[in-house]
């Protein structure tokens, strides 16, 4: 049958690329469980998650990397081509370590809803850009589909993903400026890229 895969037609890349989602995935279910622990803290402090309509689509949108791109590698077959892999893998470490580099950078503050801090953060990565980690998701749902050449679900999910950031980052900055010192220590400097307004 066109399309059908079987056990013989998966190679070692088809492992790699598991791997990496694998990886992700448990990344994502953790940093949902230490959310969710810091959300009930900062409630008995009487601060609760900002609404917002975006945060059901961050979800869709990250279920999504789980979905489309591993059946866009299996049913259209797609190869692993080093040229594409090799530097996909490259970016996706590179973000990794911004990634860390952001959340150990913004220690108890950070979380996955918007949640009024309690300080403004302006060291690590925060010296030189707004939203370091939301660079790091833009990063991550446009290489991790190209580790295996998903390059129709690497469009699709940064497409999706930039309509949803658009919305999110607007509603979350409406909550920083709100900070007393937040606008003079951050407004100057660019959301994802240094000097880039």
């Amino acid at each position: 049958m066109a399309g059908s895969v079987s056990l013989t037609d998966l190679t070692w890349t088809h492992a790699l690329f598991a791997a990496v989602l694998g990886v992700e995935g448990l990344q994502r279910l953790v940093e949902l469980w230490v959310s969710r622990q810091r959300q009930v803290q900062r409630g008995k402090d009487g601060v609760a998650p900002v609404p917002e309509t975006a945060w059901g689509f961050m979800i869709l949108v990250h279920v999504l990397l789980f979905v489309l791109p591993p059946l866009e590698v299996l049913l259209l077959k797609r190869p692993f081509l080093w040229a594409v892999g090799g530097p996909a893998l490259v970016l996706y470490a590179l973000a990794k370590v911004l990634r860390w580099w952001a959340l150990s950078t913004l220690g108890r503050s950070w979380n996955a809803r918007i949640v009024k801090p309690n300080t403004v953060v302006a060291e690590g990565p925060y010296r030189f850009i707004r939203h370091p980690n939301y660079l790091v998701v833009i990063t991550e749902l446009a290489v991790i589909p190209l580790v295996h050449t998903a390059w129709l679900s690497a469009v699709v999910l940064s497409v999706v993903n930039g309509l949803v950031l658009f919305a999110r980052i607007r509603k979350e900055e409406e909550t920083l400026f709100s900070i007393p010192g937040y606008r003079e220590v951050m407004g100057g400097k660019a959301r994802f890229v240094p000097g880039l307004f």
